[in-house]
């Protein structure tokens, strides 16, 4: 069935709901599974050289921020008898579903397991989908896990 899943998560109870699923599908199918979390790093091009000690702060801080992200979702997947692998995704210069992508080519998946926040009106325009740009954005098979509520 599939060789190598993806999962793309962030600190979301959708999240947690996208960790269970894809773990089951790696395990219903032998796979190989690569949780992912990308660090939003695009904002750093709005910051101007006077303040580069807090630009330094902030980057530290979404850094750890989101390793603690993957380290939980490892931990959640773990718990449910998958034994995943972790890459922390960071980039100044792309953005949250451009660094995916990237991923899913260099790790040769062949599905991407992502949630959605079902986000509608003008939480979406404002907020933008990452799920519905990746799914735009990648060449391979795509699971999208509905969010709670």
């Amino acid at each position: 069935m599939y060789k190598h899943i993806i999962v793309a998560v962030d600190d979301s109870p959708t999240s947690r709901r996208t960790i269970a699923e894809a773990v089951a599908l790696a395990n219903a199918s032998n796979a190989e599974l690569t949780v992912v979390h990308a660090v939003d790093e695009a904002l750093f091009a709005h910051f101007n050289r006077t303040t580069l000690a807090n630009r330094d702060a902030v980057q530290s801080a979404l850094i750890s921020e989101g390793q603690a992200v993957l380290d939980a979702a490892i931990a959640t997947a773990q718990a449910a008898g998958a034994t995943p692998k972790s890459r922390l995704l960071t980039s100044e210069h792309l953005s949250i579903s451009e660094q995916i992508v990237l991923a899913v080519k260099d790790l040769h998946a062949d599905l991407l397991v992502v949630g959605s926040h079902g986000r509608r009106g003008v939480q979406r325009i404002f907020l933008g989908s990452v799920a519905e740009r990746l799914l735009r954005k990648v060449d391979i098979s795509a699971m999208i896990v509905r969010g709670v509520g």
